[in-house]
């Protein structure tokens, strides 16, 4: 684990707001020199803790889309069967989220998909016997009522 203090998480804080900021306007917001902040932000990112910087797009904007949260329990939870799932999980565009988990089921999953009918196509084509699903719930989101990427960092240390 990298040691932070006060300014790197300032830093991040600030840049998870915005992470298009100039480093000029950064480094006022968070109240150090250019320079420092420049050096900052370049080993928070080489050590891996900003990993890519993204645009978040509001999808519902563009086109109706169903937000589809999946349980899954496999017959088997041995490391390779664990890592075929997971590899087959990431091929799929529309799994937006994949989390292993502890607990009376083995993955959380988030799709996000144009409609239920195809939802309905991926999960036919994971309950085959290669896949070792045993068993997988279905909760088709309603409505979002928070929807944050951002940590609360503050929170957290």
């Amino acid at each position: 684990m990298n040691k932070l203090d006060r300014m790197d998480y300032r830093i991040l804080d600030v840049l998870q707001e915005n992470g298009r900021l100039p480093i000029k306007i950064l480094a006022d917001r968070v109240g150090i020199s250019v320079s420092p902040c420049w050096q900052r932000v370049k080993k928070l990112e080489k050590d891996g803790i900003i990993r890519r910087y993204i645009a978040e797009i509001a999808i519902e904007k563009l086109q109706s889309v169903q937000i589809v949260l999946a349980k899954v329990v496999l017959s088997r939870q041995n490391r390779d069967a664990l890592e075929f799932f997971e590899r087959n999980m990431c091929a799929i565009p529309e799994v937006v989220e994949c989390y292993e988990v502890m607990g009376q089921f083995d993955y959380h999953i988030k799709f996000v998909v144009p409609s239920i009918d195809r939802y309905t196509e991926i999960v036919e084509r994971f309950l085959t016997p290669e896949f070792g699903v045993e068993r997988y719930f279905t909760d088709i989101v309603s409505r979002v009522a928070k929807e944050d990427r951002a940590i609360q960092l503050r929170s957290l240390v």
